[in-house]
């Protein structure tokens, strides 16, 4: 018995030391084409690989990475499901790994990540968290261990960021499991590796598009700065049409910056050439909602493409409800009617404007229709048409909260104008008519009063309004709103602490 244990054990030293990680220029390739969506693509290097390598783990490594993307695009139970049986077994395959390799931690430590971001899609979130902190663990270990192996720096910076942007109310928890982050230090730890992948090209080149995508995600969603927008914007552009995630991003860049016309001729290349590329349903949900902002007639036709063919659980309630607010521009107010009703029997409250469209449906309330195009037009930057449309707006006898966002609609609109006089002014009406409503427009507009005195350095002025914002009591939008202001609180002690 003794021999054939001792037999056993000698296998396994063999087996494990003869398992590598070895990122060779075919994986590049292989990753880069991950990265651009092009799964089929990449799939073949890899098995070409594999056969040349049988040993090397990477491969391996990027087809479960390949699988993370098709979940968190497709928000398919089946897929997910699927991701989660592989997992198992790339994680026995990694555990083999030599202590020694600083790739073994690395790749356990992304892996991780990956699974809490998939689980988080499938609101698993006791397991995400335990997930994220096991990630944050082998990360930190391998760092320290070996703190010249720059690629463990994105598994890092990517965590640093995520614990950055946790609600205060949970910080005790993150002391207790001991975790720390901040959004400065990821972003920092992001500029680093994008400078390597600039002055070595060959060595770290492939990882340019992510980091990127990285930088870009958090610049849209929580950045002031709007000159390192426009550097970002301007290395993400030349790039946004072949590579598909990219150009995702540089759509939601362009919709958020008020580019309305420039993100729909974007949409039209990318889901018009689609061949070879993974097909993200969610792009037809842009396409629409373009469409929509422009005031058009035929957004409703790329709505039901998208949930027609879309298996995931998000947008699903709003992708419905702006077919209706379809009918209703057009004059409709029955067809506004007949899909309104429709919202409360489908999709889930996961996401923000989800659970703004449940909540429109179980009003019984028809949105006023000037505010409606105003709100329109403005989200697509066409600013001067959204004035307009409010000029039209009759405001006698309109309820609290459609005076509420009209103050909030013109304030959203001179503010993007660079009329800062008349955006504070009706931005301060919204909070003062809408401070005890549960909408979202007067903790925004503390938000965007804040970010307006903190852009002309008035540091004591912007802090006022941020800590207002997070101190208003609404139910929309909530924890978006309240991070950006935690956020702007952030960059202003950091700013002070500099000098």
């Amino acid at each position: 018995m003794k021999i054939f244990v001792a037999i056993f054990f000698s296998l396994l030293t063999l087996y494990s030391g003869a398992q590598t990680v070895n990122i060779t220029d075919s994986c590049k390739k292989a990753y880069g084409d991950i990265i651009s969506l092009r799964f089929k693509n990449a799939q073949k290097l890899l098995e070409n690989e594999k056969k040349l390598n049988p040993t090397n783990l990477y491969p391996d490594y990027l087809n479960s990475y390949i699988e993370f993307l098709k979940v968190f695009i497709s928000e398919d139970k089946s897929v997910y499901d699927e991701y989660l049986q592989n997992r198992e077994m790339l994680l026995e395959k990694l555990e083999l790994l030599p202590e020694n390799s600083e790739y073994k931690n690395y790749l356990l430590s992304n892996v991780s990540l990956q699974t809490a971001i998939a689980e988080s899609k499938f609101g698993d979130y006791f397991s995400a968290a335990y997930n994220v902190r096991k990630s944050f663990l082998e990360a930190k270990e391998n760092y320290l261990r070996f703190p010249d192996f720059k690629l463990q720096l994105i598994t890092l910076s990517v965590l640093h960021i995520l614990i950055g942007m946790i609600p205060d109310k949970y910080h005790w928890l993150l002391s207790l499991i001991s975790m720390e982050g901040t959004v400065p230090q990821g972003l920092d730890e992001l500029d680093t590796v994008l400078f390597y992948t600039k002055k070595y090209p060959d060595e770290f080149g492939y990882l340019k598009s992510e980091i990127l995508f990285y930088m870009g995600f958090v610049e849209m969603n929580i950045g002031i700065n709007e000159k390192k927008k426009q550097i970002l914007m301007s290395e993400i552009e030349p790039l946004a049409e072949e590579n598909h995630l990219l150009g995702f991003l540089y759509v939601n860049m362009l919709r958020r910056g008020g580019e309305n016309d420039k993100a729909l001729s974007l949409l039209n290349n990318i889901i018009d050439n689609n061949d070879g590329y993974y097909e993200v349903y969610y792009l037809n949900y842009l396409r629409a909602d373009c469409k929509l902002r422009k005031l058009e007639s035929n957004s409703k036709n790329d709505f039901e493409y998208f949930l027609k063919n879309f298996k995931g659980i998000n947008y699903i309630k709003d992708a419905k409800r702006k077919i209706a607010w379809g009918f209703l521009i057009q004059g409709d107010t029955a067809g506004y009617l007949k899909n309104i009703k429709e919202v409360e029997r489908v999709g889930n409250l996961f996401v923000g404007i989800d659970k703004e469209a449940q909540k429109e449906a179980q009003s019984g309330r028809i949105p006023n229709v000037d505010l409606l195009k105003a709100r329109l037009l403005f989200d697509g930057g066409y600013y001067d048409r959204a004035l307009n449309q409010l000029a039209l707006t009759d405001t006698t006898g309109i309820s609290i909260n459609d005076r509420v966002e009209y103050f909030y609609r013109k304030g959203r609109i001179f503010d993007k104008k660079g009329d800062f006089d008349d955006a504070v002014y009706n931005y301060n009406l919204a909070i003062a008519y809408g401070k005890n409503i549960k909408r979202y427009f007067a903790g925004n507009s503390a938000l965007m009063l804040g970010r307006i005195y903190e852009k002309k350095g008035d540091f004591d002025k912007a802090l006022k309004y941020y800590n207002l914002c997070r101190s208003l009591d609404f139910d929309e939008f909530e924890n978006s709103i309240k991070e950006k202001a935690k956020q702007g609180i952030e960059r202003i002690k950091e700013n002070r602490k500099n000098g």
